[in-house]
Order: C-alpha cells, then structure tokens, then sequence
C-alpha cells in the first residue's frame, strides 16, 4: 500500500468585503476525517490557512509549490487528496475548446494570484471536479481525489 498525502487550503479572506466564515472549519474537519477515518498521517498533510499564523499563508504562489510537492514524490498506490476551501471564479475560457460554459473555472488565493488551468505544470491546479484528473501525471495504480467547496456566485474578486 502506498503512501497517502494530502494539501488542504482553506481562505477566509478577513477583513475584505469577501470575508467568508466557516473555511477554516472545512480544513480543520477534513484533516480530522482524514486522519481519522481514511488513515491518513498527520505528518502527511499539510495545511495553508489564512487565519492561521501556525501554517504558510494561502497564496497564489504557496498553493502552487503545496501542488507541486504533492504531485513530485507520487508512486505507484499512492494516494493524493487536494481539499479547497474558499472563493472561486469562472473567466471566459482561453482554450478555445468547446465546453458545456464557455468558462474557465479558478480559485482565488489570499493575495488574489488566481490559480486556474496551468498548462506548463502537469498539476491538479484547474479545480473543476470535471477536469481535475485528467491535469495530473501519476504512476498507475496511483490515485488522486479534490474536493472543492467553491463559492461561484456574487464573488467581490
């Protein structure tokens, strides 16, 4: 059996006009579920939480080293979980592909680095659960899991 990782991010955004209550709550209960329910090692986890000064702040730039740390060591079994909690954006795609929205959807970290498909990072940065595994490189049988609690609509950012 292999290893079992996860980032978990969580944004509350206080003091703006987006402030949301409750996203540290999701991370705190996810990496308890984790841990405790699907045996995950606390050593295993590692959280970016605005409101807390004990963890990196959750920016643009720490979210994408948190990905890139995550994916790097994956192995055949492994498992990778990525948990968001926070804002989200939807901006006309860039692709060109045609899609059911016409949309690109993207998460907004604390200094508001949008993170959204990142074509020159075989990441899981584009976190719509319709396109998450498809952005990944992982050793089979190794598996990956997002669970985003986005908000879409009437975002300030």
């Amino acid at each position: 059996m292999g290893q079992k990782r996860a980032v978990l991010v969580g944004i509350n955004y206080p003091g703006t006009d987006g402030e949301l209550k409750g996203c540290l709550n999701d991370v705190a209960r996810m990496r308890r579920c984790l841990v405790d329910r699907f045996g995950f090692d606390e050593a295993g986890i590692r959280v970016l939480a605005d409101a807390d000064p004990s963890t990196p702040p959750p920016t643009g730039a720490n979210i994408r080293r948190e990905l890139e740390r995550l994916v790097a060591g994956a192995r055949a079994g492994d498992t990778l979980f990525f948990h968001y909690s926070g804002h989200g954006l939807q901006l006309p795609a860039e692709t060109g592909e045609d899609d059911d929205t016409g949309y690109d959807e993207c998460i907004v970290p604390c200094d508001g680095n949008l993170i959204k498909g990142m074509g020159h990072l075989p990441l899981l940065a584009c976190l719509s659960i319709r396109c998450f595994s498809s952005l990944i490189t992982l050793p089979q049988p190794a598996s990956s899991i997002c669970v985003s609690d986005d908000n879409w609509s009437s975002t300030p950012f």
